[in-house]
């Protein structure tokens, strides 16, 4: 069975909007300062784990429009994110989907439900806080992959929204990078063969 992991940015405030800095927030970029090898090694481990995105429109529109460009730049990591298959969660986008996009049809739960039944690799969402939104109170996310940057913004969207139920999780995997961000990796607390 596949395992859906959420790989995300965020700062210690819990803000996940633009981390990159394309506009979408005044203090967009928050992250780059702080990107090293370190964080470039832990993306690329978790990148070639898997052999499919599970994405939201908006993320999918934003990557799809910048990827496909940087395979000179980015090397093998923008090799495979451009011949990945994305599934594109959307209400509004229409197949044929481009950069290898297949539109999920139906309910959002039922279908992740189908895809992590296929043998596999994982299945890696980036971003995408409506889609973590949508699986996360039906226990879909397998993993939480955070990268907790040394920043407050005080504002922006939140990676989980307010009124999210309480979950239980099991921190895996901690570290600090050399400019001060915490990787942390949280599984879902009763996993299969969990005493």
């Amino acid at each position: 069975m596949r395992k859906v992991v959420a790989v995300e940015y965020v700062t210690v405030d819990g803000v996940m909007a633009d981390p990159g800095g394309v506009g979408e927030i005044e203090h967009g970029g928050w992250s780059n300062q702080h990107f090293d090898d370190e964080l470039a090694k832990h993306q690329t481990d978790q990148l070639f784990a898997s052999d499919a995105l599970l994405l939201g429109r908006v993320t999918f529109e934003g990557f799809a429009a910048a990827w496909p460009s940087m395979e000179e730049t980015e090397g093998e990591f923008a090799v495979r994110m451009n011949a990945l298959p994305k599934y594109v969660a959307s209400r509004s986008l229409e197949e044929p989907l481009a950069w290898n996009g297949t539109l999920l049809k139906g309910d959002l739960v039922e279908e992740v439900g189908k895809l992590k039944q296929q043998p596999g690799q994982n299945l890696l969402i980036y971003g995408s806080s409506e889609v973590v939104n949508a699986l996360h109170p039906h226990g879909l996310i397998d993993e939480y992959a955070l990268m907790v940057f040394p920043v407050t913004l005080g504002v922006g969207k939140h990676l989980f929204r307010e009124g999210t139920d309480k979950t239980d999780l099991k921190l895996a995997d901690a570290r600090t990078t050399s400019t001060g961000v915490a990787v942390l990796t949280y599984r879902t607390a009763a996993e299969p063969g969990d005493g």
